[in-house]
């Protein structure tokens, strides 16, 4: 009980301080069709985000980057990002079940304390990906929502470009126009220091 109540102020504050880092709307997640006959190992590896739905833990850092691998029997997903000089590094273990739906599972915790899992809904593995995802708060009824433009390149060309904003826009209540582009230029990429941030997951004891 007291967990809950924690979470339900923190997202409260967090919504009234964040309101331009994240994407928040009434109402429910809806089920979405994920990748079919999803390939993890050909997955793996390093994306450069080429364009973005606004999320906290990235606070809008420029040459931002997923790194997706293997940490023991879990999914690590590395969030990389620069801002102010300084490169994040935010590790964040994942759920993953080989054969099932291409969905990454994430736990709530001091880095995503919603816990979005995070869904490919397609890629072609060489070229882009797309990543989507929704959690739903039933206390607060509002529905949590993120997206990826996802290249294995800093840029990404034209043409699987505009394939990626046909994909995004036939999700339900999901649009393009939340999306942020994302400076790869090699001058925003300098960082004077790294920080690597673990995830800490919450318990139902905390």
């Amino acid at each position: 009980m007291w967990r809950q109540l924690f979470l339900v102020n923190f997202l409260v504050v967090l919504c009234g301080m964040m309101c331009g880092g994240q994407v928040l709307q009434f109402g429910q997640c809806v089920d979405v069709k994920t990748m079919q006959y999803f390939d993890l190992e050909e997955f793996l590896g390093q994306w450069y985000e080429i364009e973005r739905f606004p999320i906290w833990y990235e606070q809008s850092g420029d040459c931002a980057y997923k790194r997706i691998q293997y940490c023991g029997r879990r999914v690590e997903i590395e969030h990389v990002y620069v801002k102010n000089g300084i490169q994040f590094l935010l590790h964040l273990n994942t759920t993953y079940v080989p054969g099932d739906e291409a969905v990454f599972v994430v736990k709530e915790s001091n880095i995503d304390p919603v816990g979005i899992p995070l869904t490919v809904l397609t890629t072609d593995y060489k070229n882009y990906a797309i990543m989507y995802g929704c959690k739903t708060s039933d206390t607060l009824g509002l529905k949590f929502i993120t997206a990826w433009i996802l290249s294995r390149q800093p840029i990404l060309p034209e043409v699987y470009l505009q394939k990626a904003y046909h994909e995004i826009n036939s999700l339900p209540s999901v649009s393009s126009v939340y999306l942020e582009k994302v400076d790869q230029s090699a001058l925003r990429c300098q960082a004077h220091w790294t920080a690597h941030i673990q995830a800490v997951n919450f318990t139902d004891d905390e």
